[in-house]
């Protein structure tokens, strides 16, 4: 659908501004006048009637219908998937969406085209995992929307990071001596990949094929992602935009910068030169007033090691950035980490918290049975793994698996467990995530460590249709394959 912006604007790309933001909507025509033009005195004619189309092109992105409200989050551990699930609103909003145009050129080219063939937000939100517009727009929001200020400011501990690291300098780590291995963290940190990616790669890297090299060249909209620098860049950026009392001049003074043009996906658009770690994490705590940019790490390749993602902590906070948690499906990934003491920014933290990943409440709970599950381990499982359908509910289509949540309650204490929720938003409409915020509200209940919500606070886009959606997402067919399973009441274990 942007063939022509692809063929025609690029050229122009560190010249041009295609994009400006305006303090108010009806500032706009005299914006683009302005904008057109500074174009025209750099590359005549041509270039302005490249900007006006582009500014029409914007102005009729089709948009998503109201978002519905929601009791709000009251304990938001950390945004699962960088805030993912708010993108229907970060598409509505008329500035954030030129800033993402902007910015990323390519994930809104894949936006406008899903949109014009009628896409919902249940398709939008998965575009937008690990993406660093989206989390300034979270983070951004959080601070100023209708939510309790401290209460997020307590309760959100981080933003995810899904990292894809390349597999042969990871055994080149763990062959290497002490000085070689310091040279070569710094090259897995700067080459890894923020990304999801997709259910086959998922797959493939657990059967040993490692996946960094496709997750690269994997567009930024279907769960693929960016180099952790340019990561760090693009959110700065947005941040930067978003706050900038000029925004136009701004837009027009980063115009002029190279981006990268041709190369691997996770490369692509992205800026020659990006802003220095240390520098985003200052602007970060500017705008937050928190005095870390703290990360919730989970690591996707699974040639890593404690002792690789020891160093990796290490290079992180040597960029100036805190590690909160580190999760894995996989007790030994992350086992020993939470000793490791991080040193951000002139001042000694404790290691980042050890969490424990499960698919569904039955999974924690065979576990738990097992004797795999040390006491005092911190957990996380799928929330809609509590719900069920209830079409006769006056209160809503879903109701809550009480019984279930009693016996959490106990394995909760009997093995000293800390115990939260995530879900997946591109699967959960409002009455599920209602029910689950309902939840986590009560204040009797085992969630100490609340919802991993990845979406605003107190907005969902997803309205209650036809089928139920509960928040599974691809998960539901682990439960159908046997390797993901529901609570089973009165187990034998607390008889």
């Amino acid at each position: 659908m942007w063939s022509w912006v692809e063929e025609r604007v690029f050229a122009f790309r560190q010249r041009l501004a295609i994009t400006a933001l305006h303090e108010e909507a009806t500032e706009l025509g005299a914006e683009v006048k302005l904008l057109g033009s500074e174009a025209l005195a750099l590359v005549g004619s041509e270039a302005l009637a490249l900007v006006e189309q582009v500014w029409d092109h914007l102005d009729d992105l089709p948009l998503i219908d109201k978002l519905l409200r929601i009791r709000p989050v009251y304990r938001q551990l950390y945004a699962h998937g960088a805030f993912m699930g708010a993108a229907p609103a970060l598409l509505v909003d008329d500035r954030w969406r030129r800033i993402l145009a902007f910015l990323m050129p390519d994930v809104y080219e894949d936006v406008s085209a899903v949109l014009a063939d009628g896409a919902q937000p249940s398709d939008l939100i998965p575009m937008f995992e690990n993406n660093p517009v989206m989390c300034a727009f979270g983070l951004w929001r959080s601070l100023t929307g209708q939510a309790d200020r401290e209460a997020w400011e307590f309760e959100l501990v981080g933003v995810e990071w899904d990292l894809f690291i390349d597999g042969d300098l990871a055994e080149a780590h763990a062959a290497a001596g002490a000085a070689d291995r310091s040279l070569l963290v710094e090259e897995i940190l700067r080459s890894a990949v923020i990304a999801h990616a997709s259910t086959a790669d998922t797959l493939q890297e657990a059967m040993g094929l490692c996946q960094h090299v496709d997750v690269r060249k994997t567009r930024k909209t279907q769960l693929g992602g960016l180099e952790t620098g340019a990561w760090l860049d693009l959110f700065a950026r947005a941040l930067m935009l978003r706050r900038a009392k000029k925004p136009r001049a701004m837009i027009m003074e980063m115009a002029q910068l190279p981006r990268v043009c041709v190369g691997e996906e996770c490369q692509l658009h992205t800026f020659v030169e990006p802003i220095p770690s240390e520098a985003v994490v200052a602007l970060f705590s500017a705008v937050t007033g928190r005095p870390h940019f703290s990360i919730v790490l989970e690591i996707k390749s699974l040639r890593s090691t404690p002792a690789l993602l020891a160093d990796l902590i290490d290079a992180l906070n040597r960029w100036g950035v805190h590690v909160a948690a580190a999760c894995s499906f996989s007790l030994p990934e992350i086992a020993g980490l939470a000793q490791h003491t991080q040193r951000v920014r002139g001042g000694s933290l404790p290691g980042p918290r050890e969490v424990l990943f499960f698919h569904f409440a039955g999974d924690l709970q065979r576990a738990c049975d097992a004797g795999t599950v040390p006491p005092g381990m911190s957990v996380l499982f799928n929330g809609a793994s509590l719900l069920e359908e209830d079409p006769e509910a006056v209160d809503g289509p879903y109701r809550l698996l009480e019984a279930v949540v009693a016996e959490l309650s106990t394995y909760k204490a009997r093995y000293g467990l800390h115990v939260g929720l995530y879900v997946q938003e591109g699967d959960c409409d409002s009455a599920a995530a209602e029910r689950l915020s309902a939840l986590i509200a009560r204040g009797d209940d085992p969630f100490d460590l609340g919802f991993a919500w990845g979406g605003l606070r107190e907005e969902v886009a997803i309205k209650p249709g036809d089928s139920p959606r509960l928040g599974y997402g691809s998960q539901r067919r682990l439960l159908q394959l046997g390797q993901a399973h529901l609570w089973e009441l009165c187990t034998e274990a607390l008889r």
